[in-house]
């Protein structure tokens, strides 16, 4: 149904959305093309994003929103 892959860049410098090459790797890999398969989520300190599997990107949402502590 779904991938996953965390970006635990925690600097202001380190890039927190999908790069290219994440893009790509989700586009172009075969094993990725299963009727139910909705993508790859990518888990970083501001956001979740997936990644389609035509490439898109979208933020679905904030991480802390999703990850809280009690």
């Amino acid at each position: 149904m779904a991938s996953f892959h965390t970006h635990p860049n925690t600097g202001a410098e380190f890039l927190q959305e999908p790069s290219e090459t994440d893009k790509r790797a989700v586009r172009d890999d075969p094993d990725l093309k299963g009727a139910s398969y909705i993508g790859e989520f990518v888990i970083a300190q501001e956001a979740i994003y997936l990644i389609t599997p035509n490439g898109g990107v979208r933020e679905v949402v904030a991480t802390h929103a999703l990850f809280t502590e009690l």
